[in-house]
């Protein structure tokens, strides 16, 4: 087996060690009750919310089936999980699929887009307009 191909299962095992680690953490530690949660430095220092706040309390509700309400604490974070996986599988798989899969996901336009939508989301977060729906 080539040495490439040796460390792309490498990186596939350790990504996926990883992700199964931090699912079974949000599992078990609910980080509206837990001390050992990390606080957003961001929403600590300005008082404005980040993209990601709400992010890990999203992620406690995700790996618990709660989607509506992983959606309504981070509706940007929440759509992010598919789109970071079929980039994941882009990459790692070979099929025809995957392939087509790639060229739409890491296409420049897509990531570009994601990138803005990340900024404009940032903005979105912080208005009243935003507040006010989700109470």
């Amino acid at each position: 087996m080539p040495l490439k191909d040796r460390r792309k299962i490498v990186a596939v095992v350790l990504m996926a060690a990883i992700l199964l680690l931090l699912c079974g953490v949000y599992f078990f530690v609910d980080p509206t009750e837990s001390h050992l949660a990390p606080k957003c430095m961001v929403k600590t220092l300005t008082g404005y919310d980040c993209p990601s706040c709400g992010g890990q309390r999203a992620l406690h509700a995700l790996v618990h089936g709660r989607l509506w309400e992983a959606f309504i604490l981070n509706p940007f974070l929440t759509l992010a999980v598919p789109y970071a996986l079929l980039i994941a599988y882009s990459l790692l798989s070979r099929s025809r699929f995957a392939v087509r899969v790639g060229r739409v996901v890491r296409h420049p336009v897509a990531i570009w887009s994601y990138v803005a939508l990340y900024f404009l989301w940032w903005v979105v977060r912080n208005t009243a307009w935003w507040h006010s729906l989700v109470g």
